[in-house]
Order: structure tokens, then sequence, then C-alpha cells
């Protein structure tokens, strides 16, 4: 089965039966272009299976997303949150930390406590937490939202 994209993400929406839910999750699969699952506007309810197929990818295969990943963040209320924000978690710390950084300067800026309390939880993985010591006066800062936001980090 081969279908345009407005109706793939019409089938994604986690309103319609689980049968086509799956039926577009195969489709969904063949696409390599990632970007179209990057919380399409037009298509709120479909974000929690679009965050599916982004989870299912390699580390390598969304090193060019991470900045929309962790836009993604900003809202945990959204559908795909927090499958996203696990994913992250996972993903090698090397190819994440310099856009986290970045991330995490521009919530600063627009004083988003709450996405950089989402943001934190990556320092669930000691790894991402080690690779932040390049940066001290982040890993700090970003330490701090942890501990409000999800209780003590052990290291």
């Amino acid at each position: 089965m081969t279908v345009d994209i407005d109706t793939l993400y019409e089938m994604l929406d986690e309103e319609q039966p689980i049968e086509i839910q799956e039926a577009a999750l195969r489709e969904a699969r063949k696409i390599k272009s990632l970007s179209v699952f990057m919380q399409p506007v037009e298509y709120k309810w479909s974000w929690e299976n679009c965050a599916k197929v982004i989870c299912e990818k390699t580390d390598e295969e969304l090193n060019n997303y991470t900045y929309e990943m962790l836009e993604w963040l900003q809202d945990l209320n959204w559908p795909g949150a927090f499958l996203i924000m696990e994913r992250l978690e996972k993903m090698d710390p090397q190819l994440l930390v310099h856009t986290f950084i970045y991330k995490v300067k521009q919530a600063l800026l627009l004083k988003d406590t709450e996405w950089l309390g989402r943001m934190s939880y990556l320092l669930k993985n000691k790894k991402f937490y080690d690779a932040l010591s390049e940066d001290k006066k982040y890993q700090k800062i970003m330490r701090r939202y942890y501990e409000s936001y999800w209780g003590e980090l052990k290291y």
C-alpha cells in the first residue's frame, strides 16, 4: 500500500482504529525523510505515532533531527513527548551534547524553566551527564533543574 502524506497523517491519528494506525506505522517506516514526522502542525493527533516512528531509528539516523526532538520537550502534554524524551536519553551523548547546550541557552534566554526541567531528564544517562562536563556551567545548571524536577541525581 502506498498513500500520500496527508492520508498517512490521518491514518496515524490516535483516534483511528488500531488496525489503521498499525498499517500507517508500517507505511511510515518506509519513509526516509524524518522531518515529515517532526510534529506536523496540521495533524497534531498523529504526533504520538510519529514519535513511535522516530524512536525506532538509529542514533545516526536521528543525528540531523536533535534540535526538533529537543523542542518537542517544551510541553510534555504534546502527544509523543515522553517517547521522544526517553529516546533522547538513550542517544549517544556525543551526538547530542552540543545541540543540547544550544537549546539550554535558548531556554535560559526565554526564561522557560519548564522546558529546562524537561530537558534535564537527559542527565539520567550518566554518560550524557559526563559529556556535559566539557561545559561545567551548563552541567551545574542542568543538574539543579534535574533535581528540582526529577529528584536526586546519584552521581
